[in-house]
């Protein structure tokens, strides 16, 4: 069996006019065009998804529902991209050799950096409320992965809980919230409830850190760097600040950050940790490759990564879950094959990687 740890659907207009509670509705997300056919959200007043002012800063609307200008991109159709029509979603799956798939959004990656927590919370209701229907359809082969927007803590917590109740088979966060790190003392409610609750907790890539996701003016340097930042600070967060000592139940996956620069920051970790300049013991019980090894850390990676078996070999193979992206257009099709055929990665590490791992972190 195949799990994809990490797929993807691109939310439309009707998930949040539908599902979204009267109080909020009137400030719910919606979709503007531009003349190429390009669609971008705007909520709040506001978008991130801006005409380049210079060439190669991105294209605008790269997280909307496809457009003119990026429906052949992506190489599925509009019902398989959107899981309006989950039978064309199911027959990709098929194509692409994966049995199980859980879902994350596109548009709502960035949720966590909203500053209106309660608007970002009462789009979250709406999105997992019509996510956990749409699973309904194919309980056996989608599994939703819930949303929480952490600038509102205390919902947050609550909403965890109704994630719980819906079925849904993990919540994501991201690395940094706004301004703040995830050991934020005004997240805890929400880790406390996970904690109770036993749910997993996915902290996923996300172009939103303050003062370097703004950097660069062209997309590729921008792309590289703030994409991977966010990861790394909820890493430090989680294995630095006493998170698992703090709440034991916890599971934690780091997805669409890479694994191949987690061996050297983990034995950076471990050497801060040693060294009584730094007073590790002062946040932490353990060093950090203990909590690393304890079997509640595990990081997303794709099938077709050149430096794969070296990573097994540093990190073990029971940490690495493989993710297809699918179905955003920078990806590779039909990852889950060529890691099948790979000659330089063991059937034990293939098993792991492709459905041992994920049932362990999903506790499926």
């Amino acid at each position: 069996m195949i799990i994809d740890a990490d797929g993807h659907l691109f939310e439309t207009e009707e998930i949040f006019e539908k599902y979204m509670e009267p109080p909020l509705r009137n400030y719910r997300p919606r979709l503007l065009a531009d003349e190429e056919g390009a669609n971008f959200w705007v909520v709040d007043g506001a978008t991130r998804y801006k005409r380049p002012s210079v060439v190669g800063a991105g294209n605008p609307g790269s997280a909307a529902p496809p457009g003119k200008k990026l429906a052949a991109a992506r190489r599925a159709s509009a019902g398989s991209q959107t899981l309006a029509n989950v039978k064309e979603r199911l027959q990709d799956l098929d194509k692409e050799g994966i049995d199980i798939q859980y879902l994350y959004p596109s548009f709502l990656l960035h949720i966590n950096s909203w500053r209106d927590g309660v608007l970002g919370n009462g789009v979250c209701r709406a999105y997992n409320s019509w996510l956990a229907k749409v699973c309904a359809e194919a309980p056996d082969r989608l599994k939703g992965v819930g949303l929480v927007c952490l600038r509102d803590g205390e919902g947050a917590a609550r909403e965890v809980k109704r994630i719980k109740e819906l079925g849904l088979g993990a919540v994501m966060i991201n690395g940094t919230v706004g301004p703040n790190r995830l050991d934020h003392p005004e997240h805890e409610p929400f880790f406390a409830e996970a904690n109770r609750l036993n749910v997993p907790i996915a902290v996923h890539f996300s172009l939103e850190f303050p003062a370097v996701s703004e950097l660069f003016p062209h997309f590729f340097p921008n792309r590289v760097l703030a994409g991977i930042f966010p990861i790394m600070a909820g890493f430090t967060s989680v294995m630095c600040t006493g998170l698992m000592d703090r709440y034991p139940n916890l599971r934690f996956a780091f997805l669409e950050g890479g694994c191949t620069w987690v061996a050297a920051y983990l034995e950076r970790m471990d050497d801060h940790f040693e060294n009584p300049r730094y007073n590790a013991r002062q946040v932490i019980s353990r060093p950090p490759s203990e909590y690393f090894n304890s079997g509640r850390i595990f990081f997303g990676c794709e099938g077709n990564e050149g430096v794969l078996a070296r990573v097994v070999q540093e990190l073990g193979e029971d940490k690495l879950m493989f993710s297809s992206d699918y179905p955003h257009a920078d990806r590779t099709e039909g990852t889950a094959a060529l890691l099948q055929e790979r000659e330089d990665v063991t059937t034990s590490v293939k098993r792991n990687v492709l459905e041992e791992n994920a049932r362990r972190f999903y506790g499926l």
